[in-house]
């Protein structure tokens, strides 16, 4: 094994880690073993501290005299103590560094603005089908793949699968020192920019999933997208969700086809799949990187069938006075709001929008592009919805945006658990309630959703009608 993490690497040296939950107490745990000096500087930690591991709780005092930082999946490189750490030319690095890395097997990467997690479960799920040994991370944080405490025990247990397949976010590569041998991109925008410090430093964020590219790499890569690019010699797929790519995988007429081999194949008619049409992309590009990267003929039609959505992402989660209750809680930036929505009927909608308008590194959705597509997701709610109920901090941004849109029917209240029983008053004339928060918010609210309805309807003497599965 070789690498920035070995034993000789790290033996003697002061290794910071700037998180103490479950992930970073089994990345404490492992680094010790390894024999570095492991300092945790997490100002509010949610695990106990591994035996021998000291804890500070300023991240910059504890950065200052750091050998390697190695930061979490949420750290921004706008966080002061990784600008002071990048200053002193600190190496900075991941859990999902080291994996990809140490990784005993090919590793199948994935990165995209949005549908990273659908593309992730999903090439796991088709490549098993093909019969590969596969492992995906199971109990990633929203359901999401990212590399975990699950996959630093497939490490130490010395499990060596067929393959092993990764969520990757920009905050993972932005500190990452290798890239994985099969990456894919599914889709490209500027999101997530304060944790950043810009545009420009986002997109280069998400260029390093292809930048350090072993030979004979492979990627696929949205069809027209051209603000990252591929290592010369790597093999490159191009992929879309709406229309057929010449030499890539495509949809025309509804039917996914393959033209990345001799002749076109006609795959599936995804208008006959429970998956919706502004989802047609994530499936792509999972079967572009089956077929194209992997070179795998897995049954893709019974494969696709038989496939789960991760939760919080639309999904009808039961029903009240007839009224369908939609959970897409991860909906949590302005164009993935607005795609969710455009399969909505005009005034069809009762929607709950609203949450966080700013995270550690600073206000969210305010560059310039991801103020633009704040607008044209407003515009989106303005259309689709009879009703909008705003809630947090965030509510103060979207009523003018709303306003200035035409939408008169808007409602502002304190917090999720309000805005759920103020939507609820809709139940019965409204075709659906649909939770699409816009803004973030925190994984409790997501988690506490559907609770949050049963309760509100049951105080006005209704029942949520559950949905099987």
């Amino acid at each position: 094994m070789s690498g920035p993490y070995t034993a000789d690497r790290l033996n003697g040296r002061r290794v910071v880690l700037d998180r103490l939950d479950r992930d970073g107490a089994a990345l404490a745990v492992l680094l010790a073993e390894r024999g570095a000096e492991v300092v945790i500087a997490d100002p509010a930690p949610s695990a106990d501290a591994p035996a021998g591991c000291r804890l500070v709780p300023d991240p910059r005092v504890a950065a200052e005299r750091a050998d390697l930082l190695l930061v979490d999946c949420w750290t921004g490189e706008t966080a002061p103590h990784v600008v002071r750490a990048r200053e002193r030319g600190i190496p900075l690095g991941s859990l999902a560094d080291l994996v990809l890395h140490e990784a005993p097997c090919p590793v199948v990467g994935v990165t995209g603005t949005a549908g990273k997690t659908m593309a992730t479960r999903l090439v796991a799920h088709l490549c098993a089908a093909a019969g590969l040994d596969v492992h995906v991370p199971p109990t990633g944080r929203a359901e999401n793949a990212w590399p975990s405490a699950d996959t630093l025990a497939l490490l130490a247990a010395g499990v060596r699968p067929d393959l092993l397949v990764l969520e990757l976010t920009s905050t993972h590569l932005a500190y990452v020192t290798t890239s994985p041998r099969h990456a894919v991109v599914t889709t490209l925008w500027p999101d997530h920019v304060e944790l950043h410090g810009g545009e420009g430093l986002y997109i280069a964020a998400k260029q390093r999933i292809l930048s350090r590219q072993p030979a004979g790499a492979t990627a696929v890569l949205p069809a027209g997208e051209t603000r990252i690019a591929a290592k010369p010699g790597a093999r490159t797929t191009r992929f879309s969700g709406a229309e057929a790519v010449a030499g890539g995988v495509g949809v025309r007429d509804g039917v996914l086809e393959d033209a990345t081999r001799d002749a076109t194949v006609a795959l599936v008619d995804l208008e006959r799949l429970p998956v919706a049409p502004y989802l047609w992309g994530n499936v792509a590009a999972a079967v572009a990187c089956v077929r194209s990267s992997l070179l795998l003929d897995a049954p893709i039609d019974a494969a696709l069938a038989g496939y789960a959505q991760p939760g919080w992402r639309g999904e009808e989660i039961g029903r009240v006075g007839g009224t369908a209750i939609l959970h897409n809680g991860m909906a949590a930036t302005p164009a993935k709001a607005a795609a969710f929505l455009r399969g909505g009927g005009d005034g069809s909608l009762t929607v709950i929008i609203g949450g966080l308008d700013a995270s550690s590194a600073g206000p969210v959705h305010a560059s310039a592009a991801e103020e633009r597509m704040l607008r044209d997701a407003c515009a989106e709610v303005a259309r689709v919805a009879g009703r909008a109920v705003l809630w947090g901090p965030a509510a103060a941004r979207l009523a003018p945006l709303l306003a200035a849109e035409g939408l008169d029917r808007v409602d502002v209240g304190p917090d999720l658990h309000w805005a759920v029983g103020e939507a609820l008053r809709d139940a019965g004339r409204a075709e659906a309630i649909a939770w699409v928060p816009m803004f973030p918010v925190e994984l409790a609210d997501r988690e506490a959703f559907g609770g949050l309805v049963a309760a509100a309807a049951r105080a006005v003497g209704r029942e949520l009608e559950v949905v099987p599965g």
